[in-house]
């Protein structure tokens, strides 16, 4: 009985070996199928693209399409008949020795490129806040005290329509804090003189040999 186990287990799996191997098989002969009938398409359509190339030639045209075997590579190989199918993937072959140290790669000095355009003006911004008040400043300091002038005109017109012009002019020897002036009247026209009091005076300042338009301010 046990030997009869073990040769059923076995002949088991020599069964599931072969349905597996028979439909690699198959597979394997679908593809070659389908292969060969692209192969096939391929130098169809590379032939009907030759024909009309010379067809264009031949009426002094030129094709607008290149030649097959320039537009695809290596066209021969594809458009051979049957196509050849790859077998399994054989074993790893051993490691290589190791290649050379590449050589150092060379140095790039980049330069600046040229300066671009200048960019067009931007659009004003919004005006701002006005500011807080400032604060007030600090009194100044009080001025020296000034010189008294040195003199002045002063014009008046009397009753008489006579223009009296005063001229008048600083003592030189009058100090600051109590300046004297000189001051005289220049009347135009010119009154006429007076005549004398019968009592043989006269109250005329020119009888006592004064200037009548001489004043004296203090």
């Amino acid at each position: 009985m046990a030997v009869a186990a073990v040769l059923l287990v076995l002949g088991g799996a020599v069964v599931l070996v072969w349905l597996r191997i028979n439909a690699e098989a198959h597979r394997a002969d679908a593809l070659e199928a389908e292969a060969n009938r692209r192969g096939e398409a391929v130098t169809t359509l590379a032939s009907d693209v030759r024909v009309l190339r010379a067809q264009i030639t031949a009426k002094g045209g030129t094709p607008a399409a290149p030649d097959p075997s320039r537009a695809v590579d290596n066209l021969p190989d594809r458009a051979k008949v049957p196509v050849p199918i790859p077998g399994p993937t054989g074993a790893t072959g051993p490691r290589g020795p190791r290649g050379l140290p590449g050589q150092a790669a060379p140095t790039v000095t980049p330069s600046p490129g040229a300066s671009g355009a200048s960019g067009a003006p931007g659009e004003a911004g919004v005006p701002g806040k006005d500011g807080a008040p400032g604060k007030d400043g600090t009194n100044g300091k009080d001025g020296a005290p000034g010189q008294p002038p040195a003199g002045w005109i002063w014009k008046w017109t009397d009753a008489q329509s006579v223009t009296h012009t005063y001229t008048c002019q600083r003592t030189t020897d009058s100090p600051d804090d109590a300046p004297r002036y000189d001051c005289s009247d220049s009347p135009s026209p010119a009154p006429s003189d007076p005549s004398p009091s019968r009592g043989g005076g006269s109250s005329s300042p020119l009888a006592v040999g004064l200037d009548p338009t001489r004043r004296q301010y203090v």
